[in-house]
């Protein structure tokens, strides 16, 4: 009997460990949306188009995270780049990055790839509701750990075969990457300069892992978590893009530890977007090495 089942927040039901059965369920005469925790595990049931709320809490605010939190990086990489020692690691010469026409195409580009930003969280608000309801569990932090670990590996990976394979078809190159190597010498605001197709390619390759995680293995994926990884992806980008070499954390480290092969530094994707060719990894150097 449902009605006798302890509830766990809203709309949320703990069903005992060795229930078995089937269930439907239905508020006011409609099919409702309810995640079910067995043993820990949330077993969602079903989209719901009509819940209204899910647009607002999944979609609208997954958005103003994903857009504040690129706004404030881009701007911080700005602040930043006033510094001496900054100014001093400038990759490319600061007339070619900010030319006055390719900073203008990159606001007006990027504008327009917000706006698909936003449709693209409206629509998919009730599947991110199904698979990363804000009922689940925080992971703690050994598994959180390997999460990430999991995460940038996948991630890097499935981005680095699609950009691979961009340079390497002419025909992908020209109507998925060529505009984003508009931008020769990069500066942040061109990040997210690109095609509609490259931003989602790119999305799937963030969204992989999570998605894998709360799907197939059936672990709690909670939505700030995925806010967490979509906002570590932008900001590796926004630091990459940002023609500074001193902006990366592998700066202070001593990049020459690493010899250019495990870690993607900034001058490594300047170089990319330079020369055209090579250097096709966004976290990790060694994809070049195993790709050949």
């Amino acid at each position: 009997n449902l009605a006798t089942l302890p509830q766990v927040g809203s709309g949320v039901m703990v069903l005992p460990s060795n229930y078995t059965g089937s269930f439907e369920c239905a508020v006011n005469g409609t099919n409702c949306l309810m995640p079910y925790r067995l043993d820990a595990v949330l077993i969602p049931l079903s989209l719901d188009y009509n819940d209204y709320s899910t647009y607002f809490e999944y979609g609208l605010s997954s958005f103003f995270v994903l857009l504040t939190g690129w706004v404030a990086c881009c701007c911080f990489i700005e602040g930043l780049s006033k510094l001496d020692f900054v100014k001093k690691s400038k990759i490319q010469a600061l007339e070619k990055s900010h030319d006055p026409a390719l900073l203008a195409l990159a606001r007006k580009t990027v504008v327009r790839n917000w706006i698909f930003v936003l449709t693209q969280t409206f629509v998919f608000a009730p599947v991110l509701e199904r698979c990363f309801p804000l009922s689940s569990e925080y992971l703690d932090f050994p598994n959180f750990a390997l999460f990430i670990l999991a995460w940038l590996v996948t991630n890097d990976f499935l981005f680095t075969l699609a950009h691979k394979a961009y340079h390497e078809n002419p025909v992908l190159y020209q109507v998925v990457h060529k505009e984003h190597h508009t931008w020769k010498a990069p500066h942040v605001w061109m990040s997210h300069a690109m095609t509609f197709t490259e931003m989602m390619v790119n999305g799937f390759a963030v969204m992989f892992f999570p998605l894998f995680h709360s799907v197939v293995l059936n672990r709690p994926t909670h939505l700030h978590l995925v806010w967490f990884v979509q906002l570590v992806s932008q900001a590796i980008g926004c630091v990459e893009h940002s023609g500074y070499d001193a902006l990366n954390p592998l700066f202070f480290v001593s990049p020459n530890w690493f010899g250019g092969y495990v870690f993607a530094s900034t001058k490594h994707h300047d170089d990319h977007h330079k020369y055209f060719k090579g250097n096709y990894g966004g976290y990790f150097a060694f994809w070049d090495i195993l790709f050949g």
